[in-house]
Protein backbone atom coordinates (compact mmCIF):
# COMPACT_ATOMS: atom_id res chain seq x y z
CA UNK A 1 0.00 0.00 0.00
CA UNK A 2 1.25 3.50 -0.85
CA UNK A 3 -0.12 6.92 -1.78
CA UNK A 4 -0.64 10.24 -0.02
CA UNK A 5 -3.33 11.50 2.36
CA UNK A 6 -5.81 11.90 -0.55
CA UNK A 7 -5.43 8.41 -1.95
CA UNK A 8 -4.45 4.86 -1.16
CA UNK A 9 -2.81 2.61 -3.72
CA UNK A 10 -2.99 -1.19 -3.43
CA UNK A 11 -1.28 -3.63 -5.77
CA UNK A 12 -1.12 -7.42 -6.06
CA UNK A 13 -0.18 -10.05 -8.60
CA UNK A 14 -3.23 -12.30 -8.97
CA UNK A 15 -4.55 -15.11 -11.15
CA UNK A 16 -7.46 -13.90 -13.31
CA UNK A 17 -9.57 -16.96 -14.23
CA UNK A 18 -11.62 -15.03 -16.78
CA UNK A 19 -8.48 -14.14 -18.75
CA UNK A 20 -6.66 -17.38 -17.80
CA UNK A 21 -3.50 -15.50 -16.93
CA UNK A 22 -1.60 -13.73 -14.17
CA UNK A 23 -2.17 -9.96 -13.84
CA UNK A 24 -0.81 -7.15 -11.73
CA UNK A 25 -3.86 -5.36 -10.35
CA UNK A 26 -3.60 -1.81 -9.02
CA UNK A 27 -6.45 -0.30 -7.01
CA UNK A 28 -6.34 3.46 -6.41
CA UNK A 29 -8.78 4.68 -3.75
CA UNK A 30 -9.50 8.42 -3.73
CA UNK A 31 -10.17 9.66 -0.19
CA UNK A 32 -12.14 12.61 1.14
CA UNK A 33 -10.94 14.89 3.98
CA UNK A 34 -12.05 12.37 6.62
CA UNK A 35 -10.16 9.50 5.01
CA UNK A 36 -13.24 7.75 3.62
CA UNK A 37 -13.16 6.27 0.12
CA UNK A 38 -15.16 8.45 -2.26
CA UNK A 39 -14.14 6.68 -5.50
CA UNK A 40 -11.73 4.09 -6.81
CA UNK A 41 -9.99 3.04 -9.99
CA UNK A 42 -8.88 -0.48 -10.88
CA UNK A 43 -6.01 -0.89 -13.36
CA UNK A 44 -4.57 -4.18 -14.66
CA UNK A 45 -1.45 -5.20 -16.53
CA UNK A 46 -0.27 -8.50 -17.94
CA UNK A 47 3.33 -7.37 -17.27
CA UNK A 48 3.61 -8.33 -13.59
CA UNK A 49 7.07 -6.76 -13.29
CA UNK A 50 5.71 -3.22 -13.66
CA UNK A 51 5.30 -1.09 -10.54
CA UNK A 52 1.97 0.46 -9.60
CA UNK A 53 3.33 3.92 -10.45
CA UNK A 54 4.43 2.76 -13.91
CA UNK A 55 1.05 1.16 -14.65
CA UNK A 56 -0.68 4.38 -13.59
CA UNK A 57 1.61 6.45 -15.86
CA UNK A 58 0.94 4.15 -18.82
CA UNK A 59 -2.83 4.40 -18.34
CA UNK A 60 -2.54 8.21 -18.18
CA UNK A 61 -0.56 8.22 -21.43
CA UNK A 62 -3.20 5.98 -23.01
CA UNK A 63 -5.88 8.63 -22.62
CA UNK A 64 -3.60 11.32 -24.04
CA UNK A 65 -3.01 9.10 -27.07
CA UNK A 66 -6.74 8.57 -27.47
CA UNK A 67 -7.18 12.36 -27.67
CA UNK A 68 -4.58 12.46 -30.46
CA UNK A 69 -6.48 9.80 -32.42
CA UNK A 70 -9.81 11.57 -31.78
CA UNK A 71 -8.40 14.85 -33.08
CA UNK A 72 -6.86 13.11 -36.09
CA UNK A 73 -10.23 11.59 -36.96
CA UNK A 74 -12.31 14.72 -36.36
CA UNK A 75 -10.02 17.49 -37.60
CA UNK A 76 -7.22 16.05 -39.75
CA UNK A 77 -9.10 13.65 -42.02
CA UNK A 78 -7.60 10.42 -40.70
CA UNK A 79 -10.68 8.40 -41.71
CA UNK A 80 -11.43 10.07 -45.05
CA UNK A 81 -8.91 8.14 -47.13
CA UNK A 82 -10.15 5.74 -49.83
CA UNK A 83 -6.79 4.28 -50.83
CA UNK A 84 -6.21 0.54 -50.83
CA UNK A 85 -2.45 0.26 -51.06
CA UNK A 86 -0.60 -0.03 -47.75
CA UNK A 87 1.93 2.65 -48.77
CA UNK A 88 -0.84 5.08 -49.73
CA UNK A 89 -2.66 4.46 -46.45
CA UNK A 90 0.53 4.94 -44.45
CA UNK A 91 1.25 8.20 -46.31
CA UNK A 92 -2.27 9.42 -45.59
CA UNK A 93 -2.02 8.55 -41.89
CA UNK A 94 1.40 10.19 -41.65
CA UNK A 95 0.05 13.34 -43.29
CA UNK A 96 -2.90 13.49 -40.86
CA UNK A 97 -0.67 13.14 -37.80
CA UNK A 98 1.85 15.58 -39.30
CA UNK A 99 -0.95 18.15 -39.66
CA UNK A 100 -1.78 17.71 -35.98
CA UNK A 101 1.87 18.09 -35.03
CA UNK A 102 2.23 21.28 -37.08
CA UNK A 103 -0.91 22.71 -35.44
CA UNK A 104 0.40 21.91 -31.97
CA UNK A 105 3.82 23.36 -32.81
CA UNK A 106 2.15 26.55 -34.06
CA UNK A 107 0.18 26.89 -30.82
CA UNK A 108 3.31 26.25 -28.69
CA UNK A 109 5.31 28.82 -30.66
CA UNK A 110 2.51 31.35 -30.37
CA UNK A 111 2.18 30.78 -26.61
CA UNK A 112 5.94 31.00 -26.05
CA UNK A 113 6.09 34.18 -28.15
CA UNK A 114 3.38 35.80 -26.04
CA UNK A 115 5.09 34.81 -22.80
CA UNK A 116 8.67 35.44 -23.94
CA UNK A 117 9.77 32.02 -22.64
CA UNK A 118 9.11 28.36 -23.51
CA UNK A 119 5.44 27.49 -23.15
CA UNK A 120 4.42 25.15 -20.33
CA UNK A 121 1.94 22.32 -20.88
CA UNK A 122 -0.64 23.72 -23.25
CA UNK A 123 -4.33 22.88 -23.54
CA UNK A 124 -6.10 23.79 -26.74
CA UNK A 125 -8.55 22.46 -29.27
CA UNK A 126 -7.66 21.50 -32.82
CA UNK A 127 -11.09 22.78 -33.74
CA UNK A 128 -9.83 26.23 -32.72
CA UNK A 129 -6.77 25.83 -34.95
CA UNK A 130 -8.99 24.99 -37.92
CA UNK A 131 -11.34 27.89 -37.13
CA UNK A 132 -8.45 30.38 -36.96
CA UNK A 133 -6.99 29.08 -40.23
CA UNK A 134 -10.40 29.37 -41.93
CA UNK A 135 -10.89 32.88 -40.54
CA UNK A 136 -7.46 33.94 -41.86
CA UNK A 137 -8.17 32.46 -45.29
CA UNK A 138 -11.62 34.06 -45.44
CA UNK A 139 -10.33 37.46 -44.30
CA UNK A 140 -7.49 37.37 -46.85
CA UNK A 141 -9.95 36.50 -49.62
CA UNK A 142 -12.30 39.35 -48.68
CA UNK A 143 -9.45 41.87 -48.38
CA UNK A 144 -8.01 40.65 -51.68
CA UNK A 145 -11.34 41.20 -53.45
CA UNK A 146 -11.45 44.72 -52.00
CA UNK A 147 -7.81 45.37 -53.00
CA UNK A 148 -6.89 45.82 -49.31
CA UNK A 149 -4.37 42.96 -48.84
CA UNK A 150 -1.95 45.27 -47.03
CA UNK A 151 -4.52 45.79 -44.23
CA UNK A 152 -4.43 42.11 -43.17
CA UNK A 153 -1.56 42.80 -40.75
CA UNK A 154 -3.78 45.30 -38.92
CA UNK A 155 -6.53 42.73 -38.70
CA UNK A 156 -4.21 40.15 -37.11
CA UNK A 157 -3.14 42.57 -34.35
CA UNK A 158 -6.46 44.30 -33.75
CA UNK A 159 -7.39 44.38 -30.02
CA UNK A 160 -10.86 42.91 -30.68
CA UNK A 161 -9.18 39.82 -32.26
CA UNK A 162 -11.59 39.42 -35.19
CA UNK A 163 -9.70 36.40 -36.51
CA UNK A 164 -10.66 34.52 -33.33
CA UNK A 165 -14.34 34.70 -34.17
CA UNK A 166 -15.99 31.38 -33.30
CA UNK A 167 -12.98 30.10 -31.34
CA UNK A 168 -13.94 28.45 -28.06
CA UNK A 169 -10.66 28.97 -26.18
CA UNK A 170 -9.95 32.55 -27.23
Amino acid sequence: MSGDKHERVWTRVVWAPHYKRVLRVVVIENLDEKGKVKSHVVLCSTDTTLSAERIRALYSARFQLEFVFRDAKQFAGLTTCQLRSSQGLENHWNAAFFALSVGRAEMLLEASGLQGRPAPALRFSYEDIKRRAFNRLFARRILSNLALEQRFEELEHHPSRPLDLGVKAA
